[in-house]
């Protein structure tokens, strides 16, 4: 009455107001979204189901157009009959091969080195004789100096013109060295025309002064001689393709060849750089006798006659490359009846495209569409079904649209991955073809879909995902029941596996169970089909096996995925929130010691009330260690965090008191959310108060409370929501009984169960266990769990007369003191008491 007499008087805030039309627009959209969601989902489920097990329902059968080129096959087509198409592709891709075969075909001009000699041979003659003839008409005018005549000065005065004056002579020997200087350099344009190469004029000038000797001669010859007895090919950069198959080369005589050589390495072949470096390292060791400039021109000489011997020969090679083309007869494709043309998964070719054309009337599909309508209306029946009848009759089977949604998405990979797995070891098959190919298919990890339910959600959801999939992996077996069974059996094994996996690693010791189990299946296959041993049952076995550790292996990987995509916390990430030493953990400790010594005790109390009533022990047991880490930011206002220093709520108004209090539950979610400590941890900070009523505040705002004001209930109850799980209710009860077992002065059992059965009373009457799925049996298990472990804690201590030290080792005597056995006496009696209300207690059930 009070509540609806202060909302009359006080009108809601506008905020408020829009606050609340927004979250109820967000429940409403949401409660529109994921049922259109699942719905989606299930009609997406059939119709990849109607894909995968009849791919010609999407279009024609046989890939019959030159655009189906490169694509993927959709189905296995077998050849109807048996018939000859002519193989024109092969048969080309066999002729480029044979012409790829040829080696390309080089040239060597072997003599073109005796032929540049040749040439210097005569062009040095012709020089020569233009000296001779100027020498048998002049005489021999030589310079001052002359480094081949150093005695020529000498012997120009034994000439007839001796009797002349010394410069009269003297000017004719000038006059004469010109005349022969300009019938040289007349020569020199006929001199360049015979060697074919260019002569510097620097170079020139040194050879008139050497008169174009014969030492000359003979050095540069056998230069040139030397070098151009090896290959020598322009860059080496042209035999770079030719690498790893060779070249046919020619040997040239006369323009014709004579005989030819297959040659693969090429470290004996000269690029024109390396070539001439060879004339330069050839020179530095013969030519040491020389002058440098004139090594240095009879150098350079030699290298402008060099040049490379070694030439390709492109018409040679393409008239080599068509003959060998044109001997490869055409090839036909010989296909009998009954004969795998093309596998589901492999490239259309063309002559695939070729040999459909040919069997196009045989193959066509004319009921694709009505096996299509069939597929997905059983798919869908199937789900709808399962479905309704789980939420029905399997008590934990969860409805919420999020797990639902999860269910449909993962049951949606397993069908497209198995399919996978059929084209992968399908083509692993067509490779190697070492194993059976039915023993292939037992290695594909069907278990791991039931066993990554189970391991995220729970064992009654990973039954009827194991259900449904098994079905749908016979209808895409080619309806095989044997194959339906041994899915069905090995995801309810894997479920049964991982239900006790705590850590990571367990996952592998689940899978080589799952493995255990998939031999044994696989040798009854065998043993039903009338095999007793042989070889593929040996295969079977195996690839089963392995296909337990697969699906481990796939679960261990895919596991944290959907932990932090959906939300989900799993036990192995309970297990490592439940590590003590966590941040959160920390902090609390330093910051608010009571606080955290009560959430150890809390956790110990839910624990085992977990286990009395089938839930889950070690999410109950971490929900009550973070419960109060929101009492971090605010440690001093909560009465365990107190020692000796004074309470700061008695200078504050007890509605701003009920507010600090209330604030740690914000707190607490706002940490765990920034902490990533999962979902049901931040709901249990959020809802282990419920929205019960902070008692003590609110009696004390009745009690200062104002004529003129009333006090409004509301005010002083925590927000909410209230507990939505087990869980989360032992959390509830577990943090009421703790922190009132601290207030008993005297902890008897009688008085702790009696304290247990008070508060549960009041809490249940109260509405805070309205929300979660707890019955009265369940609580009165979870008071005998409470009373159990408070027991343990606040057990019963013997009273010590004398202290007991390391001196008093004799044993203390009887005393007389009247009011010593007083006071056993009043003890003895209290015994009694407490012994009878025990008593009347288990007489009521506790």
């Amino acid at each position: 009455m009070a509540n609806s007499r202060n909302s009359k008087e006080r009108p809601r805030s506008p905020l408020k107001e829009a606050v609340k039309e927004r979250a109820k627009g967000l429940r409403e959209w949401k409660r529109f979204v994921f049922p259109a969601s699942l719905v989606l989902l299930v009609i997406v489920l059939g119709l990849t189901t109607a894909l995968l097990t009849n791919p010609a329902a999407t279009g024609p059968s046989l890939p019959l157009a030159d655009e189906d080129v490169g694509k993927v096959a959709e189905a296995d087509i077998r050849a109807p009959i048996s018939f000859t198409v002519p193989d024109m592709e092969s048969t080309e891709r066999k002729r480029r091969e044979a012409e790829g075969a040829v080696r390309s075909v080089y040239d060597f001009e072997e003599q073109l080195g005796q032929e540049h000699v040749g040439r210097l041979k005569e062009a040095f003659a012709e020089m020569a004789k233009v000296i001779e003839e100027h020498e048998a008409v002049h005489g021999q005018p030589r310079k001052t100096g002359d480094p081949d005549k150093p005695d020529a000065k000498k012997k120009s005065r034994k000439t007839p013109g001796a009797k002349k004056s010394p410069a009269t002579r003297e000017a004719d020997l000038v006059s004469l060295h010109e005349t022969l200087e300009a019938r040289l350099n007349a020569s020199k344009d006929h001199f360049i025309r015979t060697l074919q190469v260019v002569v510097g004029e620097e170079d020139f000038k040194r050879l008139k002064e050497n008169r174009f000797s014969a030492s000359t001669l003979e050095a540069v010859s056998s230069l040139v001689e030397k070098v151009m007895q090896q290959m020598i090919v322009p860059s080496r950069e042209l035999l770079a393709a030719e690498r790893g198959r060779g070249i046919t080369v020619r040997f040239m005589k006369d323009s014709m060849p004579y005989r030819e050589r297959e040659v693969v390495s090429f470290e004996k072949i000269l690029d024109l750089e390396e070539a001439l470096e060879r004339v330069e390292s050839t020179a530095a060791l013969e030519l040491t006798d020389v002058s440098p400039l004139l090594r240095t021109t009879q150098i350079r000489l030699a290298k402008n006659l060099v040049a490379s011997n070694l030439s390709f020969n492109r018409v040679e090679t393409e008239r080599r490359k068509q003959e060998a083309a044109e001997d490869i007869q055409p090839l036909e494709i010989r296909i009998k009846k009954g004969a795998k043309i093309i596998r589901d998964g492999d490239l259309i070719e063309r002559k695939h495209v070729l040999i459909f054309q040919e069997m196009k009337k045989l193959t066509e599909v004319t009921n694709a569409l009505e096996m299509a309508l069939g597929t997905i209306l059983l798919v869908i029946l199937m789900l709808v079904i399962v479905t309704r009848f789980s939420a029905r009759n399997i008590r934990a089977f969860r409805t919420n649209p999020k797990d639902l949604l999860l269910l449909g998405l993962l049951l949606f990979v397993f069908l497209v991955t198995t399919k996978i797995w059929f084209w992968i070891f399908g083509a692993v098959y067509e490779r190697f073809k070492v194993f059976p190919l039915e023993s292939y298919y037992y290695a594909i990890p069907f278990a791991a879909g039931a066993m990554l339910v189970r391991f995220v959600l729970n064992s009654e959801m990973s039954l009827a995902f194991a259900a449904v999939g098994s079905l749908l992996v016979g209808m895409l077996m080619e309806n095989s029941i044997g194959y339906a069974l041994y899915c069905l059996v090995s995801s309810l094994v894997a479920a049964w596996a991982v239900a006790s996996a705590k850590q990571r690693s367990s996952l592998l010791k689940a899978g080589a169970v799952i493995g255990v189990c998939n031999m044994a299946l696989a040798l009854g296959m065998s043993l039903f089909g009338g095999v007793f041993w042989s070889f593929e049952t040996l295969f079977n076995v195996i690839f089963a096996f392995s296909g337990g550790i697969l699906s481990a292996m796939i679960v261990t990987a895919t596991a944290p995925v959907i932990e932090v995509v959906f939300g989900y916390t799993t036990d192995i990430k309970l297990l490592e929130l439940a590590n003590l030493n966590h941040p959160l953990l920390k902090d609390l400790i330093v910051q608010a010691p009571g606080s955290y010594h009560h959430s150890i005790i809390v956790g110990s109390l839910v624990e085992a009330a977990a286990e009395s009533i089938n839930c889950n022990p070690l999410l109950a047991r971490v929900m009550a260690y973070y419960h109060d880490i929101g009492k971090v930011k605010s440690p001093t206002y909560f009465s365990e965090n107190l020692r000796d220093t004074s309470n700061p709520h008695d200078k504050l108004k007890a509605s701003l008191s009920a507010t600090i209090i209330k604030k740690h539950v914000k707190d607490g979610a706002e940490l765990a959310r920034a902490s990533k400590l999962g979902e049901p941890i931040v709901d249990a900070i959020l809802q282990h108060h419920g929205t019960s009523l902070i008692k003590f505040f609110y009696q004390k705002a009745k009690d200062q409370e104002d004529p003129e004001d009333t006090v409004k209930e509301e005010e002083f109850r925590y927000p909410g929501p209230k507990p939505a799980t087990r869980e989360v209710a032992l959390v509830l009860l577990a943090d009421s009984v703790e922190a009132a077992a601290k207030s008993i002065q005297d902890p008897s059992p009688a008085r702790l169960q009696g304290l247990v059965q008070n508060i549960i009373n009041r809490i249940f009457v109260d509405g805070q266990l309205d929300d979660c799925e707890i019955t009265l049996k369940d609580l009165h298990q979870i008071a005998r769990a409470f009373n159990r472990v408070l027991s343990g804690i606040y057990h019963h201590r013997p009273d010590y007369p004398e202290p007991a030290t390391k001196e008093s080792t004799e044993r203390p005597a009887k005393t007389t003191d009247p009011k010593m056995a007083a006071a056993k006496k009043e003890a003895d009696k209290k015994k009694e008491e407490e012994k009878k209300r025990e008593e009347d207690l288990k007489r009521l059930g506790m």
